[in-house]
């Protein structure tokens, strides 16, 4: 009987350990992670010390443009911040104390800010908050003397540069806890770009009583997040450098494009005026009267005499026009005796060949060949070069459309064949059209995205464009022969260099007229169109001025001085 009782007894506890132990395994194997992970987040406190929660964004060479310059911020611990030596307390008199404390440090706070700010934060609970984000290095001094306890002036990531590099092309992220895009990039690609956790992170531990522990008050932690990819785009950060230094020096308002010719990928993008991603968009928006948000590269415009490129192309590829083909100006192309259109010129350019007319720009010269040509060949050439198609690989814009709408009359083809009536095109398209001339003909869609990368390192390519042949070879090195010679020997000797030769055509497009009183002026768009080196070309630059005077005076100058930049990249 006392043995069964043994047995029996020694069955329940072997049992019970069983159950224990299986119990004890359960938490330990398979909850214990999890909650290993809950009561470090009930110890731990933190805050990101990067701007926003998103993905970066790298140039062609993975230089970073998002994310590669900081500042100073300044971080605190409501709980915990008071004057060192004196006992924890919650109590108003304490954050009181520290925020009169805090305000005699910095410049753009007053204790008032500074204290509701604090209590704020400690009624709602949250351990660590960043006060102020922009600490010159007297204030960070200061603080540092203070003798409060709770606050560290740490590094800030900062997302954009201030002074609006490439911002038309990135766009920018709400303010505050909207951590979506708004513009740009940003807002194409914002569910790539967005995540839920920050990378690196400033971080509290605390005791049950969601106090900080003294010795482990703040720390940098850097994780791997998964949950946001990164963008590469053909962007060249040196050669956008190069172009937005030029135009904040020769720019008020305008457009540079600059593409390599073989690749048709665009190497920079800017547009004058410029903002900045931390600027008070509401305001700016509705104070705005020179439309600062525009992306200029992308909108559409006159484009002048660049349009005449086109012209030759067709003209010379269907033989309308030969080498030596001679041409009588005046000053002006008379249709009838009350309609004439004029050269810019007015005293006329004489005889002229083939290319002096496209060298000079005369108008009557190219009137006549657009007339030889007739409208629907005009129109073929106009799709062969794919001119008004708007894609950009990897970005997309909702600005108006360009066009080439040419009515069939004789006085509407002329003043298309100058780029004016019913010719509307981008600087980008420009762009295209030019490296498609230095290319020998071969024509492919530009692109500015190249690929992105998820958190796991996959990336994801883009279907690389395939080259089309729009016109032959023999009309494509025509057309670049006359291109040299309008710099060598036209309207475009102030883009010459003497470190290379450059290939180039000079616009001048009119806008509308803008009356003072009894007095009117002309508005006037300019523009230089070219590429370099002329021998084995590897870039094509496209300048836009607006409200200049001609693109021989205004265009050619910015585009002689990206292209010695260029030169010495």
């Amino acid at each position: 009987m006392i043995k069964h009782r043994v047995a029996a007894l020694m069955c329940f506890f072997l049992f019970l350990f069983l159950f224990l132990s299986a119990v004890l395994g359960y938490y330990q194997l398979i909850k214990g992670p999890s909650l290993a992970r809950e009561a470090a987040a009930m110890r731990n406190q933190q805050i990101a010390i990067k701007e926003f929660n998103r993905g970066e964004i790298y140039d062609r060479n993975h230089l970073l443009l998002t994310g590669n310059t900081s500042s100073t911020a300044l971080y605190c611990l409501p709980r915990d911040i008071q004057l060192r030596g004196s006992q924890y307390s919650r109590e108003d008199e304490s954050l009181s104390e520290a925020a009169e404390t805090l305000a005699g440090c910095l410049k753009s706070l007053s204790s008032q800010d500074i204290y509701l700010a604090l209590k704020e934060a400690r009624d709602n609970g949250k351990g660590i908050i960043r006060l102020a984000a922009e600490l010159d290095p007297e204030e960070v001094q200061a603080v540092n003397d203070s003798g409060l306890n709770g606050v560290i002036a740490a590094p800030l990531l900062k997302r954009y540069r201030d002074d609006g590099f490439l911002s038309h092309v990135l766009g920018y992220v709400g303010k505050g806890a909207d951590n979506s895009g708004k513009a740009g990039l940003e807002k194409m690609y914002d569910q790539v770009l967005k995540g839920n956790t920050s990378s690196q992170q400033i971080v509290s531990v605390q005791d049950a009583r969601g106090i900080s522990i003294q010795g482990l008050m703040f720390r940098i932690r850097q994780e791997q997040s998964q949950d946001r990819s990164c963008l590469v785009l053909t962007i060249d950060s040196r050669v956008q450098e190069v172009v937005e230094k030029v135009m904040n020096d020769q720019i008020v308002k305008g457009a540079v494009v600059v593409m390599d010719i073989k690749s048709k990928e665009v190497l920079a993008l800017a547009s004058r005026p410029t903002f900045s991603p931390y600027a008070d968009m509401e305001q700016l928006i509705k104070n705005d009267q020179d439309s600062i948000l525009i992306n200029r590269a992308l909108s559409r415009y006159h484009p002048g005499s660049i349009f005449k490129i086109l012209v030759a192309a067709a003209a010379l590829e269907e033989e309308v026009v030969k080498w030596q083909d001679r041409f009588s100006c005046t000053g002006a192309y008379e249709f009838t005796e009350d309609l004439s259109i004029s050269c810019w010129k007015s005293e006329g350019h004489g005889q002229v060949t083939f290319p002096q007319a496209f060298a000079n720009s005369c108008n009557p010269a190219f009137i006549d060949i657009a007339l030889k040509l007739n409208r629907s060949r005009l129109m073929e050439y106009v799709d062969k070069f794919h001119i008004t198609d708007e894609s950009l690989i990897g970005y997309s814009s909702d600005q108006d459309y360009s066009y080439v709408k040419v009515e069939p009359v004789s006085a509407a083809l002329a003043n298309a064949c100058l780029g004016q009536q019913g010719v509307m095109l981008t600087p980008l398209q420009i762009a295209s059209l030019i490296a498609t001339i230095a290319d020998d003909g071969q024509w492919a869609p530009p692109s500015l995205l190249r690929y992105w990368i998820n958190g796991e390192g996959v990336k994801t390519s883009l279907e690389p464009a395939t080259k089309e042949q729009v016109i032959s070879v023999e009309t494509a090195r025509m057309l670049q022969k006359l291109m040299e010679l309008t710099v060598e020997e036209g309207t475009g000797k102030n883009a010459a260099l003497s470190l290379a030769q450059v290939a180039g055509k000079t616009a001048t497009s009119q806008v509308g007229i803008e009356k003072y009183g009894d007095k009117e002026r002309e508005i006037l768009n300019t523009w230089f169109a070219g590429y370099l080196p002329a021998q084995n070309p590897r870039w094509a630059v496209v300048v836009l001025v607006e409200d200049g005077t001609s693109g021989a005076a205004d265009a050619a100058p910015v585009f002689k001085a990206i292209a010695q930049g260029l030169l010495n990249l």
